[in-house]
């Protein structure tokens, strides 16, 4: 059987108007999602405070990402801005959190005051954790707390580490009792994971210039 050209031109027209209206609605619950996603995270301040006593660092850490800087042997660490977090908390939240320990137990003072760095070379351990984001009222400073054994706590507060009303004390004998053990790793990054930082990195400076 044959079909009339004109029947074909209104199925094809048809058609046409399905996919527009498909591909206006997707755009728009696009939108929509993106909306709600920016209402709902606000960027925070990141900072890391170690109780590991002052013969351990934190060379580096990462919270799903973003760099948190050194913490250093005195227990505290830099503020780096920034890091992304719900403006509510939700139970089940949590980051992922990559951390180095630098080991100084053996350090030979002279040659360090020398340059020479062997006697603490490679004395450290990488970790890999999933940690639990611990309930608060108001998305603030996010604080990552590192204790011995390749243990973590994450908080967000206001009041910083050494205050009497931060919500880990340093000087609670049962703080890492609630700390999430990580798995050793051999390296922070595989070569994968480093290709791909590298190539946001040039796409984000591609897009916003380099600031540099």
């Amino acid at each position: 059987m044959k079909i009339a050209p004109f029947v074909t031109r209104v199925w094809l027209r048809r058609l046409l108007v399905f996919a527009l209206a498909a591909f206006a609605l997707y755009w728009f619950v696009g939108m929509v999602r993106e909306s709600i996603r920016a209402d709902s995270f606000a960027g925070v301040t990141l900072s890391g405070a170690h109780h590991l006593g002052p013969k351990f660092n934190i060379a580096a850490f990462y919270v799903d990402g973003y760099y948190g800087s050194n913490v250093g042997r005195e227990g505290g660490g830099g503020d780096v801005c920034c890091v992304m977090l719900p403006k509510k908390w939700r139970p089940g939240l949590s980051v992922e959190v990559r951390w180095t320990v630098n080991d100084w137990t053996h350090e030979n003072v002279s040659e360090i005051e020398a340059g020479n760095y062997s006697s603490v070379a490679g004395a450290g351990m990488d970790y890999i954790a999933r940690v639990p984001v611990e309930p608060y009222e108001k998305a603030s400073h996010v604080w990552v707390h590192f204790f011995s054994g390749g243990k973590a706590r994450v908080v967000s507060s206001a009041i910083g580490s050494e205050g009497t009303k931060h919500p880990i004390q340093d000087d609670d004998p049962h703080a890492s009792d609630r700390a999430t053990a990580g798995e050793p790793v051999d390296a922070l990054f595989t070569p994968e994971e480093l290709a791909a930082m590298k190539r946001r990195a040039e796409e984000r400076r591609e897009k916003y210039g380099d600031w540099r």
